[in-house]
């Protein structure tokens, strides 16, 4: 069985219409990325709350071709929710931190996986427009909020 087959055959199991279902596979020398492309009434299906569902399958399929994948990443994507999410995220980040630098008061993100976090703090680092703030993530599991908060002066500024 192919990785394409393994997610037809899954988005079918959850009730997408194989007429209205689409599975792309591009494969370069350090990850394959999976495409389903679905109607957008069903996509909430396959993606869930803050892309729980869509990570659950990313993570069945690699833990199924764990031995074909080896050390090539495994990423899955639905109607390119991933790439919506990021820009999403990095409006919230700035909005974030205009809040921050408006009030001196911090923001807190509840949780948000660890990817989501990573895009939040890229996106601030690499702005020299916010470089007077900072972002962290403090707690564990569950509990783990991203904070954005302004820099402390340290000793030689």
């Amino acid at each position: 069985m192919t990785i394409q087959n393994y997610l037809m055959n899954l988005c079918q199991h959850c009730g997408i219409d194989s007429e209205v279902l689409e599975v792309t596979i591009d494969e370069a020398d350090d990850r394959i990325e999976a495409k389903i492309t679905v109607p957008e009434e069903d996509s909430g299906l396959l993606i869930g709350f803050h892309g729980e569902t869509l990570s659950s399958m990313q993570r069945l399929a690699r833990v199924v071709f764990q031995e074909e994948l080896q050390d090539k990443r495994l990423v899955l994507n639905i109607n390119n929710y991933r790439e919506q999410r990021a820009e999403k995220l990095q409006d919230m980040a700035r909005s974030g931190a205009y809040r921050v630098i408006e009030t001196g008061q911090q923001h807190i993100f509840s949780y948000l996986p660890a990817n989501e976090r990573y895009v939040i703090h890229t996106t601030l680092a690499d702005d020299a427009e916010f470089s007077q703030v900072e972002s962290v993530s403090e707690g564990e599991g569950r509990e783990r909020v991203l904070i954005i908060r302004l820099k402390t002066p340290t000793v030689n500024e």
